[in-house]
Parts: C-alpha cells; sequence; structure tokens
C-alpha cells in the first residue's frame, strides 16, 4: 500500500510577527506514516518587503511559495490549495491558517482518523482557539505557544485517544484535512463569501448533504494564535470572531444549522472529550514532574513544576480541582477525598502544602501522608479556636 501524500496548504496575508514561526514549524513536520509537502500561499501581502522576505525563507526551509498577483480573498486562496491537490495528484489537502504551530505528526493523526471510515469528509485538529471545538486553557499564549508543548500535547493525545473521529456539525479551516476524491465531489469553498468567513462551514455543509461525515481529530492539536491574518486584513475588528454577513448567508442556505449544534452541545459528547483530554494531559505530566495537594487553597500555576490540586471542603465533603499549565479539570472525589486524588493520578503526591484545616482536609492529609506523601504546613495555616 503507497503511503498517503498529503499537501499542507497554508494561507498566508501580511504577519510579519507570525508567519515565520509557523513556515518553520510546518517545515519541522515529521510524519512516518504520510508524505508531506508544504505550500505557501501568499494573497498578494502588501507589507513593504513582507512577501520577498517569506519567499526567501520558503527557499530556505524548503517549501513550496506562490503569491497571487492580486488579492483574491480568503475562500479563492484557499481554492488555490485545493486545486493544487487535486491536479498535484495528491490524496488529501490540509488548509491551514499561518498563526499556528503544528505538531510533528499533524498529517499522521489527521489521516488516521480519516482512514476510520470512507464517508469521512473532512477531519479538523484540536486546538486552544478552535470556535466551540477548543481545549480550555486559562491562558494558551503564555502556556501553549511553544513547539515543544505542542509536539508533547498531541503526543499525549494521540495516546490516549487514538485515531478515533468526533462527529461535530461543522469544520474549522484554522488546520482542517480534506480528502481529495472528497473535493472532487463537492467542489471549491463558494467566493460569495468575499473576502472570507464562513466559507469552511458552508462546504462542510454541502459536504453533509452528500453524505460526508464532518469530524474532530482528538487526537491532534494545533496550536492558534487566532486572527492574526484576518484583523490585519481588515476583515474583522479587533475582540471579534466572525463577518455578520456571512454569517447571514449560513443562516439563510441552512435554517437548521442554529439548532443542529445547540443539539450536538447538548448531547455532551464534545465535553466527554474534552474531560478525557484534560484528564490525560495533567495525568501525563504528573507522571513526568510528580504532583503538589493544596490543602485548603488555591493551585498555583505560575510556581509549580507539575499539576497543583486545589482541594477544599465544602458541605457535600470537599472538591478538587487539577490544574496544569493553565489547563483545568474536577477530581470527582465522591466523600474520599484523599483516595479520589490517588485513584485519579494512579500515585500519591509527592507533596501536601497545608494552608487551611478543618475536619474534611485534616483527614485527607493525614490519608495522604500515610500514603508517603511530604506534607508541609505553612506558617498561614488557621488554627483552631
Amino acid at each position: 500500500m503507497s503511503i498517503p501524500r498529503v499537501l499542507v496548504a497554508i494561507t498566508v496575508y501580511n504577519g510579519r510577527e507570525f508567519v515565520p514561526e509557523c513556515l518553520r514549524s510546518a517545515a519541522a513536520m515529521d510524519p512516518t506514516a504520510t508524505e508531506v509537502d508544504v505550500l505557501v500561499l501568499d494573497d498578494a501581502s502588501p507589507e513593504p518587503g513582507f512577501s520577498t522576505e517569506i519567499e526567501e525563507l520558503c527557499a530556505d526551509l524548503g517549501i513550496q511559495y506562490y503569491r497571487t498577483p492580486r488579492n483574491l480573498g480568503i475562500p479563492r486562496n484557499v481554492n488555490m490549495g485545493l486545486l493544487r491537490g487535486v491536479d498535484g495528484g495528491y490524496d488529501y489537502v490540509v488548509i491551514a491558517n499561518s498563526d499556528v504551530l503544528f505538531p510533528p505528526g499533524l498529517t499522521d493523526s489527521l489521516v488516521a482518523t480519516a482512514l476510520t471510515d470512507p464517508s469521512i469528509g473532512s477531519v479538523t485538529s484540536w486546538s486552544n482557539n478552535v470556535s466551540m471545538f477548543s481545549l480550555p486553557n486559562q491562558d494558551p499564549d503564555r502556556f501553549l505557544h511553544d513547539q515543544a508543548v505542542v509536539t508533547w500535547l498531541s503526543e499525549v493525545l494521540a495516546a490516549a485517544m487514538g485515531p478515533e473521529a468526533l462527529d461535530v456539525p461543522a469544520g474549522i479551516s484554522f488546520a482542517i484535512l480534506i480528502p481529495v476524491p472528497v473535493i472532487e465531489k463537492v467542489g471549491l469553498m463558494d467566493p460569495v463569501f468575499g473576502r472570507g468567513y464562513c466559507e469552511e462551514t458552508d462546504w462542510s455543509l454541502r459536504s453533509k448533504d452528500l453524505g460526508y461525515r464532518i469530524t474532530l481529530a482528538p487526537s491532534c492539536f494545533t496550536y492558534h494564535r487566532g486572527g492574526g491574518t484576518n484583523v490585519d486584513a481588515g476583515l474583522v475588528s479587533a475582540g471579534h470572531t466572525t463577518v455578520p454577513e456571512n454569517e447571514a448567508i449560513i443562516d439563510m442556505r441552512y435554517p437548521r444549522f442554529r439548532d443542529e449544534v445547540a443539539e450536538f452541545v447538548h448531547r455532551g459528547e464534545l465535553d466527554a472529550a474534552i474531560d478525557r483530554a484534560l484528564r490525560a494531559i495533567i495525568c501525563d505530566a504528573a507522571e513526568r514532574q510528580g504532583y503538589t495537594v493544596i490543602a485548603g487553597g488555591g493551585p498555583d500555576d505560575e510556581t509549580s513544576h507539575g499539576p497543583v490540586v486545589a482541594l477544599s471542603s465544602d458541605p457535600t465533603g470537599g472538591s478538587a480541582t487539577a490544574s496544569y499549565m493553565g489547563f483545568r479539570c474536577e477530581i470527582p472525589l465522591g466523600g474520599l477525598p484523599a483516595g479520589a486524588i490517588v485513584s485519579f493520578f494512579g500515585a500519591a503526591p509527592s507533596s501536601v502544602r497545608v494552608l487551611g484545616t478543618d475536619d474534611v482536609i485534616d483527614a485527607a492529609v493525614a490519608d495522604l501522608q500515610a500514603r508517603g506523601s511530604l506534607v508541609e504546613r505553612m506558617a498561614s495555616e488557621p488554627t483552631r479556636g
């Protein structure tokens, strides 16, 4: 069986502060189950000297480069990538923004998901900034804007989630894989969306009408700065994430779409997948670095070297929140805090810092200390009267 050929088409419009980093990330992709070519589609960027710099960088990195003679807008620029995928004999096309960091195995993960079912028409990567399909993070630009972190997250998610496909209401073209035969059946992005936004929603829903599945790959994480090129191009103003006129086209063409999105959210499949992913990330970090329980206090992402569990008491018996690098998840306690925390991580914490005291916390601290955890009682710990 031949190795699938994938074209990663990165759409570019200005962005001197983030595009070079994205292209270096793309050039560093190192798939083992797919063969990758990268194509930069520069949509006539007007920033003085920018296109020349990017063309030279692409030559240095071994990346293909094309600059349109005039500005086409996002849908038509994306179509250049789709058509190149068809004409170039590729098996898949990945359409990607230029304000992202790719995991080394991006195409391996996305293709593995696509191969689980021939009716899959698109596969979107997970990210920190991809509409509702985001892994919640307190400060992604601080914690996740790092190639090593992106690589680690995708490795963890690939091990935890496998090549499964999660059906979603629409694809997001910040990093979306489309099989070439699907492009040939569904066609291109509709230029009615002008300079861009919502064109991939329309394309996804057209593919669904033809019987194709729209999916998310929980095994793949791509960091997305978000909004960079579109704010720069004047497509959206700072703080906005869409174009109302294009939303109106979607509402007119697909009057049931918003209800379908609400139904999807209500089913809880996405929440369950997010919970699994967060648990996998935090538990992997704890396995590598150990973790700390703060009894009677809150997590401290600023100074911790591993996950932190904030344990507090309440009338129901206590609550615990695990936190690491901006990711957080609740640990169900079931009335037995220490045992539940140890069961969650598969091991006792390396240390326990006691910031407060009551019957629930005292019992949990004593239990963890009996399991071998080092207990540190802070000077500010209140005393019982």
